[in-house]
Parts: structure tokens; sequence; C-alpha cells
């Protein structure tokens, strides 16, 4: 059964000083950013963030990868706010993405404990049928 997820956020306050800032050794004029996380995702909640960074449309220029518990936005500086504002976007629809399979999760459990209920009451049922057959 599927387990409930986390959800992950963008560490903030940030501080610029502490964020890692490195050149990209296979695009010139790219930057890797790596901006810190507030816990290491789950293989769960990096599938849901991957599934909404795949479908938006402005993936066009950029490239994000989870790393341990750090987004790592590899971009040109070219309208930087704007992109870091589409990567927090991102973070928030994956984290809806999260609610959505945590409700999903419960109600598997439900189900499967009202089905198990049922199945006991049924076995107790014939039990009772089965030993009035064999003493009757």
């Amino acid at each position: 059964m599927a387990e409930l997820a986390k959800k992950i956020s963008i560490k903030h306050p940030i501080s610029v000083e502490h964020v890692s800032i490195h050149n990209d050794p296979f695009r010139p004029g790219a930057y890797v950013i790596s901006l810190p996380l507030d816990a290491v995702p789950s293989y769960t909640w990096q599938t849901l963030f991957e599934l909404e960074l795949w479908s938006s449309l402005d993936f066009w220029d950029r490239k994000v990868l989870v790393v341990g518990d750090q987004l790592k936005l590899v971009t040109t500086l070219d309208k930087l706010q704007e992109k870091l504002n589409w990567l927090e976007q991102i973070v928030v629809a994956a984290n809806r993405r999260v609610d959505e399979h945590n409700r999903n999760v419960e109600a598997a459990k439900e189900t499967k404990e009202l089905r198990l209920a049922d199945e006991t009451a049924i076995r107790s049922e014939l039990s009772k049928w089965l030993a009035r057959r064999t003493t009757g």
C-alpha cells in the first residue's frame, strides 16, 4: 500500500550568502543555483514534483534537479526573479498533488479496513453456519 507523503518547501528565509552558486560546466553563461529545502523529499514527493515540472509550459531554458535537501536550478541570469517564482509555484503545485495523494492513500486504507471488517464478519457467520451443520 502507498504511504503518506510529506510536503516539502523551499526553506525561508534564505540567507543569500549561504546559497551555493556555480557556473554550469555544460552550458556557457548558465549557473547552478542550489536552494535549500526544509527536508529531504521522499520518492513520492520527488515524483509528484517532476510531474509538475515536466507539465510546466515554462520549462524551456532551465533545468531543475532535486539533490538531497536542495533544489538545483540550472539557468541563465535572464529573468531570474521570474524563474525563481516559477520554481516556487512548481513546489506549491507538487504539495497540492501531495495533498491529493494523501487523501487517496487514506481513502484506500479506509476501504481496505472496511473490506477486512466485512470479511471477518462473513468468516464468523460461515463458522457459525458450519458449526450448526456439523452438530445438527
